[in-house]
């Protein structure tokens, strides 16, 4: 309850904002935490990023067009053809091979580790290393002015001076001269897998705005000249394939179109020499006859319903064959796709659409032909053209059966026409009808040439001419300042972590520390019980070491404090003691009183002992008892003898006389001592004897003040049992050492027997700490005396 409210009442102080004492104090009284750990981290963080290598950015910016294509298409075969190309080339950047590549290229798998922040490029040249290189790490000694050594692994493997070539294990460079510099080059050659991963991992393809068609190709590194030729070296090979690639695809559609070109230039001279053969042979030059309108529209019905169902009969065939072919043999990748016979129909090739799904099929046959040269059927990137293609033969089998059902429809509406005109047109010459046929096919051939021709020039233009459609909009420049380690932003997140981890600690020990630190700790628990005294740290530098209160003998001795030094702020506060405590009963002042404490190192025996000086030193006739028959030591403290003693005298072996012994105060007066005597097996049982009773008695009368020294209650009972006996008891606690607990347990075991407790004394102040707790101590006297309290 008492640590809730000390921890309640420092958040209010904390949040309320008029109590920033209390602030100071906590961050005093915790300085250890509040001002070491953040200085520690701010510290360690400084090694951290002084030692650490920086790394350096830097970004390419590619603009890449969406393709379109003039051409009009159906609504369906838009829908097929869209996408985000820019999202494409994206994810192609990403590939594997392109990295490949680079790496390849800049010979990434040498890197340069010492001297840091050195770039390779300023003391190798012409680095080459191989994908098989192992993985190892070598050092350039510099053996004199103009020679160096290569060792690995502690082997060395080869002498070379600068402008040598040096040859190791899979690799291969040139020192510079500037080598010379250096007394020793550290460099290490990466496994080529390790490698790759890394450096997909470091390099970072994105698109800043969606609504542009621009990607940026950032990558990371320690070689600040390396990271400028990464994005730089990447873009470059990039668009070098995309070159290639457009350049491959163009000349296919050449060759392509080329040799349709060829065959169509063959069926229009032959439909041109039947027509000349034709007029040769039936003498037609003009059509001067009655009914010319008539015979003109039933010749260009049957020219057009013959062509049309020559065409659609030619047509089925055609297509029945490649349908046969494809399902009977299926698709070797080796081999065309058999639906490029159906390139040889004049009509289809007309359709523009037809002709841009050939035209797209020859280019992803071109495209997947070249990839088989490197790799399997199996591949991924086979498959995915393997599938492509397998989507456009789809799109031409429907295209064509639609276009063969549109035929067989217009052949029968041709039909249904003609029998209307075959009554008027009876008289009508076969001859014109074949005239007017045959000239109209040569007219379609001669449609048809001129198309493909215009086709094949724009292509030899595209394969002629760089594709612009992607290029650097912005090289990626050389970096200046690094991006990490940020020193200035760790020094100051440390300085921030490190306050925040200090203060957390510290607010943690404070509400979880339960020992007792201030008056008003004590006189929380102390109920109605007073606090007669608080004592200042007695501090005693023995051999540049501090002694601590009632530890052993010898400290105990030094901290006799009111028989040394009279005019001592502690002997002060010991004479505040004595008066407190003769003022603490109604009445006569006690005669007897026992000192004891919760736990062990309280201090109990520094203040029994220097109490009994104060009151000797007033004067009065005064013992001092060291009723600790377990352990205690205040004879060695006093320069007396153990023996004869308290128990002794309990057991009849002793007189009174022999048992106590005089202590020369000097000026100050004498003190009377009563030692433990033997150390008995049964403490308990001779203090609470009648004998110890009858000496209490018999003491009483011949002293005016009787100090008792008892155990801790914590422990044993022997106080509990002395404070029953005695006109009072006082409780002795430490600052920063006896915890609640302890003093609860203490008041409950002298409730129980009943024992008069005059009240508690807060011993070991450290009034350097107690100004931190925002209250009033023992520390007042020592600022009264303007004495401090190191001797």
């Amino acid at each position: 309850m008492e640590t809730m409210q000390r921890s309640r009442g420092m958040r209010d102080s904390l949040g309320g904002g008029s109590h920033l004492r209390e602030i100071w104090n906590f961050v005093q009284r915790n300085r250890l935490l509040t001002f070491g750990v953040p200085l520690v981290m701010v510290i360690a963080t400084a090694i951290f990023v002084w030692n650490t290598r920086s790394v350096y950015d830097a970004t390419v910016w590619l603009r890449i067009e969406e393709e379109r294509s003039n051409l009009p298409v159906l609504d369906a075969l838009k829908d097929i053809s869209s996408g985000s190309q820019v999202a494409t080339e994206m994810q192609v950047l990403r590939r594997r091979p392109l990295a490949e590549a680079v790496i390849d290229r800049l010979a990434l798998q040498l890197a340069l580790e010492r001297p840091r922040n050195l770039s390779r490029s300023e003391v190798f040249d012409q680095v080459r290393v191989s994908r098989g290189a192992p993985e190892a790490e070598y050092t350039i000694q510099r053996i004199d002015g103009t020679r160096f050594v290569i060792e690995s692994g502690g082997e060395r493997l080869v002498e070379a001076r600068p402008g040598e070539r040096v040859e190791i294990p899979g690799a291969e460079f040139v020192l510079l001269p500037a080598a010379l510099e250096y007394s020793e080059i550290e460099f290490v050659v990466h496994d080529f897998h390790e490698l790759l991963r890394d450096f997909r991992e470091a390099l970072e393809v994105s698109r800043p705005d969606r609504e542009a068609d621009i990607v940026v190709v950032r990558y990371q590194g320690v070689d600040r000249e390396l990271v400028r030729d990464v994005p730089n070296t990447l873009a470059e090979i990039f668009i070098d394939e995309r070159q290639s690639l457009k350049r491959g695809q163009a000349s296919g559609t050449v060759t392509f179109l080329q040799g349709r070109l060829a065959a169509l230039e063959e069926e229009l001279r032959e439909a041109e020499e039947a027509v000349k053969h034709f007029r040769e042979r039936e003498g037609v030059i003009s059509l001067e006859y009655e009914g010319e309108a008539a015979i003109d529209r039933m010749g260009q019905l049957l020219a057009e319903r013959d062509l049309l169902d020559a065409e659609r009969e030619a047509l089925a065939r055609l297509l029945t064959e490649v349908l046969t072919e494809s399902e009977a043999r299926g698709i070797s990748p080796e081999d065309p796709s058999p639906y490029r016979r159906l390139m040889g129909f004049p009509s289809l090739l007309a359709n523009f659409a037809v002709s841009e799904l050939f035209r797209s099929l020859a280019e992803v046959e071109n495209e997947r032909a070249a990839l088989l040269n490197r790799r399997t059927e199996e591949d991924p990137d086979v498959q995915v053209l393997t599938d492509r293609i397998s989507d456009l033969e789809a799109q031409l089998r429907f295209l064509t059966v639609t276009y063969l059902e549109g035929l067989t429809n217009q052949v029968n509406s041709l039909n249904e026409v003609l029998e209307e005109f075959r009554s008027e047109l009876g008289s009508v010459p076969a001859r014109e009808v074949e005239f007017a046929r045959l000239q109209r096919r040569a007219e379609v051939l001669h449609e048809i040439y001129m198309l493909l021709q215009t086709r094949l020039q724009e292509t030899q233009i595209v394969a002629a001419v760089d594709d612009q459609s992607i290029y650097v909009v912005e090289p990626a420049a050389y970096p200046l300042k690094p991006i990490k380690p940020r020193k200035k932003l760790s020094l100051v997140l440390a300085l921030l972590l490190g306050a925040l981890l200090g203060g957390g600690i510290a607010f943690i020990r404070e509400n979880m520390d339960d020992t007792i630190q201030t008056r008003e700790d004590l006189a929380e628990l102390a109920d109605d019980l007073p606090v007669l005294g608080l004592i200042p740290r007695i501090r005693v530098v023995t051999r540049g070491e501090e002694a601590v209160v009632g530890v052993s003998a010898p400290a105990l001795e030094s901290h006799l404090i009111a028989g040394r030094d009279p005019r001592n702020p502690v002997s002060e506060a010991y004479r505040s003691l004595r008066t407190n405590i003769s003022f603490s009963r109604m009445g006569a002042a006690p005669r007897s009183i026992v000192f004891t404490s919760p736990t062990p190192g309280d201090g109990k025996s520094t203040s029994a002992a220097n109490l009994a000086i104060t009151v000797a030193q007033q004067g009065l006739r005064t013992l001092l008892i060291d009723a600790d028959m377990r352990r205690g030591y205040l004879n060695d403290a006093l320069g007396r003898r153990r023996e004869p003693g308290l128990s002794n005298l309990i057991l009849g072996r002793t007189t009174l006389e022999s048992a106590v012994t005089r202590v020369d105060l000097g000026e100050s007066g004498t003190l009377d001592f009563l030692p433990t005597g033997t150390i008995p097996p049964n403490p308990a049982e001779l203090l609470g004897s009648e004998e110890m009773q009858a000496i209490l008695r018999e003491l009483g009368e011949a002293y005016e003040l009787i100090v008792l020294d008892a155990p801790p209650l914590t422990l044993v009972t022997d106080a509990a049992i002395l404070g029953s006996y005695a006109d009072g008891v006082i409780l002795v606690a430490r600052s920063g050492t006896t915890e609640r607990g302890a003093i609860r347990y203490a008041l409950d075991q002298l409730r129980a027997v009943r024992a008069p407790v005059l009240g508690l004394v807060l011993n070991d102040i450290d009034q350097r700490k107690e100004q931190y707790y925002g209250s009033y101590s023992a520390g007042a006297h020592a600022s009264y005396y303007g004495t401090v309290l190191e001797g």
